[in-house]
């Protein structure tokens, strides 16, 4: 047989490799169990005496006994080295740059003054914005008076795209992170960006929301942030031109007596761009994505580092399906066959 034909067997390891030696004991096992064998003064005699009939010799039933000891003995120390395989896959990916979304799930996002509301039209925008990120690794972040990071970067679109369809209002318990923390998000952002920073690709964050913050760092001073780190920031503006009220599982937020009027803050967006020399863009204009992705394009890409992957995976669990019913074929071969009563 070729070593091509054995090539399979390459990637197989074993994590207890001293445990073989157990195999060494398989002769002792054999020796021990013939000789309890032959001490034996008869070979179990019918219970049933039954004239001028032949009792038939024992001798092949216990040979093939002692076989089948010998592999579940050696299947089972087979399943105690650990037995996996190891693949190794390599990452290469195209030229891109790195990005992390942000998104706004505050209360103000459920207005509807961009139907059907804000939050499902932002999810839309996200959603197209993914589906043309190309070799972009992409970070998604949400926010409210918290930040979350949904996911680091990646260019696992399937991921991404489960995530994205996961980013609701009622996502977050509004009640005890409600608000709106513009700055703490684009800090996280930032941060998560700066920490997978390959040489000569630029990173950006494009935030989408209405602009009004009122937690946390002061979100011009994030900005500034964003630009000592050599980031870009791209903040697309969602919202309608007039104030409208927001309505949460059936009632008005902020009560009848004086509702919460939720409002596009067009001046604080663009001062917190100004302050990281990025761009803003209005949702309203349906232009506003291409726009964006026109000034990505400029962005210096380059492509990520080629990376070896060594991928384990665990095969104990063959030893143990198959000593299974090696143990039941054992059993039942020498107290069904070989000490059977009538013969």
């Amino acid at each position: 047989m070729s070593w091509s034909a054995l090539s399979f067997l390459a990637p197989l390891s074993l994590e207890r490799p001293a445990c073989l030696l157990l195999l060494l004991l398989l002769p002792l096992h054999v020796m021990l169990r013939v000789r309890a064998e032959s001490r034996q003064r008869t070979i179990y005699p019918p219970l049933q005496f039954t004239a001028h009939r032949k009792i038939r010799s024992d001798r092949p039933w216990l040979v093939l006994q002692l076989a089948l000891e010998v592999l579940l003995l050696a299947v089972v120390v087979l399943g105690l080295t650990g037995l996996h395989r190891i693949d190794e896959v390599e990452r290469w990916t195209g030229e891109g740059i790195d990005i992390a979304l942000v998104m706004d799930v505050s209360l103000s996002m459920l207005a509807d003054d961009f139907p059907p509301d804000r939050i499902t039209a932002m999810r839309r925008l996200a959603d197209r914005f993914l589906a043309r990120s190309g070799g972009h690794r992409v970070a998604l972040v949400v926010f409210a008076k918290d930040v979350y990071l949904q996911s680091p970067p990646t260019m696992d679109r399937h991921v991404l795209q489960s995530l994205l369809d996961g980013v609701r209002v009622d996502g977050l318990n509004q009640a005890a992170s409600g608000g709106t923390a513009i700055g703490d998000a684009l800090l996280v952002a930032a941060q998560t960006l700066d920490e997978v920073r390959e040489p000569e690709r630029d990173q950006a964050v494009v935030i989408l929301t209405d602009g009004e913050s009122n937690l946390g760092v002061e979100p011009s001073w994030a900005a500034r942030y964003l630009k000592h780190l050599g980031q870009r920031l791209y903040a697309i503006g969602v919202g309608g031109t007039e104030p409208v009220q927001v309505t949460y599982f059936g009632e008005l937020v902020g009560g009848g007596d004086d509702p919460y009027l939720a409002v596009l803050d067009d001046t604080e967006l663009q001062r917190t761009v100004d302050a990281a020399d990025g761009k803003y863009f209005r949702a309203l204009d349906v232009d506003a994505l291409e726009k964006v992705f026109s000034e990505l394009s400029r962005l210096e890409s380059a492509p990520l580092e080629r990376r070896t992957v060594r991928v384990k995976s665990s095969l104990s669990h063959g030893p143990a399906l198959l000593a299974l019913p090696l143990w039941w074929i054992v059993l039942w071969l020498g107290g069904m066959i070989r000490r059977r009563p009538y013969r």
